[in-house]
């Protein structure tokens, strides 16, 4: 057994389980009400129904009928006040009771201390075990030994409601044997009265009280058959119903818990032995990593060869860098060669045609100094002599 298990032993011992049983029904209590309720069923049908067939049938079936009568009165009871707890368990499952503003870093802080004072007061379900779980987290200052905690808790819980039912289950199972006791019982009533009437059967006035017996035992084998096969149905179902409500109601508590307040718990740190932890680092590097002085000649000679290799690679580099510059300066040179010549070229074009616009120039010119007395003498008006106008 580990250490953590045993600090979880002692706190559930020093707790008890007092505060474990909140959703246990007291026996006697469910006894009383349901002689209560056995009281009141048998009154009203004995003041409205005594001449009816349900008067009958309480009254004149024998005494398994009173018994199936308690025994069911006590399943409803239980049943109700079952789904009364139940139902304020539920009601509890709306609130937050681990608020975020609380921190769980130091378990004994103040505000953790009455914030577990505070769920201790409360009866619900669900706070007793928050209250409960930060309680033993407080005394271990563990967040192993309150999720151990929460866990026990949880089984408890489980086992506890599955045998609080046993004893229901049982009365249910029972309510239908009654019944046929009250069967037998009947059927051997209705046996010796044939056979009493059998023996006297000499006169009319008899044979009518042996028939009359005969069917009056019958009527209790079957009414007593009936009534328990009804009621038996009729408990059994509600019973179910709760018993799936509780073990629902208990898979959500055990998710709050497990969602909402163990991984806000932290684990404690003080009983690491961390002169141990260092000397065991210390070993560990002494015995797996070699010598410091051995790894000097290594690192030297690791040294050299990569500086080596660098030089090498970027002489190398610069001398591919070298020749592509001079490359690069070549096809520069060529370049520029090239534009020279096409310039050359071009300027001596430039000069090709002005050459040709001057003569071109200088050839209008003459043709318009040729021209230009013509022109003039065009431009000066005639006298009309009498010779013109004779001629005229």
């Amino acid at each position: 057994m580990n250490t953590t298990t045993k600090e979880t032993n002692q706190y559930l011992l020093l707790s008890g389980d007092a505060e474990r049983k909140k959703l246990e029904i007291n026996f006697w209590l469910v006894s009383l009400i349901a002689l209560l309720l056995f009281i009141a069923i048998y009154t009203l049908t004995l003041l409205f129904l005594r001449t009816t067939f349900i008067g009958v049938l309480l009254y004149e079936r024998g005494f398994t009928q009173f018994l199936v009568i308690y025994l069911a009165c006590f399943v409803v009871s239980l049943t109700v006040l079952k789904l009364i707890k139940l139902q304020q368990e539920t009601l509890a499952l709306r609130r937050s009771w681990v608020p975020q503003t609380v921190t769980f870093d130091n378990p004994r802080s103040r505000d953790l201390l009455t914030l577990q004072n505070n769920l201790t007061k409360h009866n619900q379900l669900l706070p007793i075990r928050c209250s409960r779980i930060l309680s033993a987290y407080i005394q271990s200052g563990s967040r192993k030994v309150a999720s151990e905690l929460a866990l026990d808790d949880s089984t408890f819980y489980l086992s506890a409601s599955d045998s609080s039912y046993s004893f229901p289950r049982v009365l249910v199972w029972a309510i239908p044997l009654l019944g046929f006791i009250g069967t037998v019982i009947g059927i051997s009533q209705a046996v010796n009265g044939f056979s009493s009437f059998l023996e006297q059967a000499g006169e009319i006035e008899q044979i009518k009280e042996g028939i009359g017996t005969v069917t009056s035992g019958l009527a209790v084998a079957f009414d007593t058959t009936l009534l328990a096969l009804l009621l038996s149905v009729l408990v059994m179902i509600p019973l179910v119903l709760v018993e799936r409500m509780e073990s629902r109601l208990l898979l959500r508590i055990d998710i709050y818990v497990n969602d909402l307040v163990l991984p806000r718990l932290k684990e404690k740190s003080e009983n690491l032995d961390y002169n141990g932890i260092n000397q065991s680092i210390r070993q560990a590097f002494q015995d797996y990593l070699p010598n410091p002085e051995a790894l000097i000649k290594p690192a030297e000679i690791y040294a050299q060869q990569a500086a080596e290799t660098f030089s090498q690679s970027f002489i190398l580099e610069i001398e591919k860098l070298q020749k592509l510059s001079g490359h690069l300066i070549e096809q520069i040179e060529q370049i520029n060669n090239m534009s020279i010549e096409e310039k050359s070229k071009f300027l001596e074009t430039l000069d090709q045609q002005l050459n040709v616009n001057r003569e071109l120039s200088q050839s209008m010119i003459t043709e318009i100094k040729h021209i230009q007395p013509i022109l003039e003498k065009l431009s000066k008006p005639r006298l009309i002599t009498f010779t013109d106008s004779e001629e005229l």
